[in-house]
C-alpha cells in the first residue's frame, strides 16, 4: 500500500484563518483547533487539543523565520489534517530564533499514520525555508492561495 501523501490536495482541504485574532500562545492554538473543528475536519474538538497542548509542553513549535508549527497526534482522526492562520504582526510563540511568529501551521494526525506526519511536515518545511514564500504566504486570502505559493516550482 503506497502511504505517500498529496501534499497540494492536502493543503487546500485545509483549514484558513487570515487573521488570527487570539492574544496568548493557548489562544492560537485553540484558535486553529476550533477552525478545523467548525469545518467538521475533528471528530473529538477537546482530544486534538490535548495532543497538541501536550506535544507543545514537550517542546516550544515556533521554529524559526517566523514559522510556528503546532502540531499533535491523536487517537480520534482517521487522517491527518491541517490548519493555516496568519498574523501579520507577529507573535512571541517562543520561537528558537527568538523572533516573533507571523505563520502558524497546525497538524492534527493519526497515531497509527506517522509516515504521513513526517512527509507532509517535511514538504512544508521545505517550502518554508525559502524567504519569498514565507513573504508572499502574509498576502494570500484564501486556503487557494496558500496551496499556489507553497506549490509554485
Amino acid at each position: 500500500m503506497d502511504d505517500r501523501i498529496d501534499f497540494e490536495a492536502e493543503v487546500r482541504s485545509s483549514s484558513f484563518i487570515p487573521h488570527l485574532q487570539s492574544v496568548t500562545k493557548d489562544a492560537i492554538i485553540a484558535e486553529l483547533i476550533d477552525a478545523l473543528d467548525r469545518d467538521g475536519k475533528l471528530p473529538d474538538r477537546d482530544e486534538a487539543l490535548k495532543a497538541v497542548m501536550d506535544r507543545e509542553a514537550t517542546m516550544s513549535t515556533g521554529l524559526a523565520n517566523g514559522v510556528a508549527l503546532p502540531h499533535g497526534k491523536s487517537t480520534t482522526v482517521p487522517k491527518l489534517v491541517a490548519a493555516f492562520g496568519l498574523k501579520p504582526e507577529g507573535f512571541d510563540f517562543k520561537a528558537l530564533d527568538g523572533q516573533p511568529s507571523t505563520l502558524f501551521v497546525m497538524v492534527v494526525s493519526s497515531i497509527t499514520q506517522a509516515s504521513q506526519h513526517t512527509q507532509f511536515l517535511g514538504e512544508l518545511g521545505r517550502a518554508l525555508m525559502c524567504p519569498a514564500v514565507r513573504e508572499k504566504l502574509l498576502e494570500v486570502e484564501t486556503i487557494g492561495g496558500v496551496a499556489d505559493v507553497l506549490t509554485e516550482t
